[in-house]
């Protein structure tokens, strides 16, 4: 039997899962489990097979990772490289704007926290000074002709916030195009992640035929205190996110192991890390593992990154799937829209000074 270290000794890891804050002991030694190490990298070429046997292959290699890790490489995934790079070069360019015309579409002008988001504004870990980061996030929006989605009394009032600047007008359709390939790329996904399940491949399409979806693309600057953090410890409220991370020397995206240890997550050019979110685990029971992240941007390189973000409908209603219950427990459903809006309001909470006069005072990030 393994002697425990006093409570006293004992080091933790705090963060927030599912919006709510927990934490997780540090084993190592004779303390230690076996747990992952590295993320497994899968070739998704066979996303794109008509043989349902190639399929159900992929989906055998995605269920095993999304139980053990809850994160993985996607590699050869068919989005043109040459369109990632385009992306990258306009969210660049973005971020490089006189801050006058960023903020012109700042976040908190928006009740789904759509926009820009400055520096320092959004706090996940509480012992910090705020998350080091800037941010710009767009999502599901039938007001956006883009998407080309139908206008119900749920989706009649816009979301969206573009830059009206002839400054950034090079943004909008570059955003859009990254948002075609990758609500493409997750709609084939979600079918993989049905096969995984055991489930025939069109068995959540019913509650996804309008998706919530979001793309958010964030720029790190370099960190210069181990104080600092890229963005707090947390899950991710969603089906699933598909990451798109720029290329650095050390790498900024670490994963939680059961051990308590951060993984790296290194960048691996033209692939996605796929990581597993808070509905996944939900409808499975907590059997796929919605994995705690952080990013620490400490290699002295500006870093870039654009998750977008997969979930059902709005309107949809999910609960937990049949071969994952426990006799005698019971089991509700939850509204997809409103769990995903009180975990905005949430992770999104900003620590902005001094508001009541009309004017955002901000704070400088170095």
């Amino acid at each position: 039997m393994t002697e425990e270290a006093p409570r006293e000794q004992q080091l933790y890891v705090h963060y927030h899962d599912g919006g709510v804050p927990g934490r997780r002991r540090v084993l190592t030694g004779k303390a230690a489990k076996q747990t992952f190490t590295a993320l497994p990298r899968i070739d998704m070429r066979r996303l794109f097979s008509d043989e349902l046997e190639d399929r159900q292959e992929l989906a055998r290699e995605v269920g095993a990772a999304c139980r053990d890790v809850g994160f993985f490489y996607a590699v050869n995934h068919g989005v043109p490289e040459e369109a990632l790079g385009d992306t990258f070069d306009a969210v660049r360019r973005f971020f490089e704007l006189e801050e006058s015309v960023k903020m012109e579409c700042h976040n908190q002008k928006s009740q789904k926290f759509r926009g820009y988001e400055a520096f320092l504004e959004g706090k996940l870990d509480p012992s910090t000074r705020g998350d080091l980061k800037e941010g710009f996030l767009m999502g599901e929006d039938a007001t956006d002709p883009e998407q080309n989605r139908p206008v119900t009394p749920l989706t009649v009032e816009p979301r969206n916030q573009w830059p009206s600047s002839p400054e950034a007008s090079f943004f909008r359709p570059a955003i859009y195009a990254y948002y075609n390939h990758m609500l493409s790329f997750s709609k084939r996904m979600l079918r993989i992640f049905a096969l995984a399940l055991d489930k025939p491949e069109h068995h959540f399409d019913a509650i996804s035929t309008t998706p919530m979806t979001n793309i958010r693309a964030v720029h790190y600057p370099p960190q210069q205190s181990d104080a600092d953090i890229g963005i707090g410890a947390h899950t991710d409220f969603c089906w699933f996110t598909l990451v798109c991370q720029s290329h650095t020397a050390v790498p900024a995206l670490e994963v939680l192991n059961h051990n308590g240890i951060w993984v790296p997550v290194y960048p691996e050019s033209n692939s996605f890390v796929v990581n597993i979110g808070d509905f996944l685990k939900l409808v499975t029971g907590g059997t796929w593992q919605s994995t705690v992240h952080r990013v620490r941007n400490m290699g002295g390189e500006e870093r870039y990154s654009m998750p977008f973000f997969f979930s059902p409908n709005e309107d949809g209603r999910v609960s937990v799937l049949e071969q994952f219950r426990k006799e005698g427990e019971t089991y509700e459903e939850i509204v997809v829209g409103e769990y995903f809006q009180k975990r905005l309001d949430v992770d999104r909470t900003t620590h902005i000074e001094g508001e009541g006069d009309g004017q955002t005072k901000r704070r400088a990030y170095i």
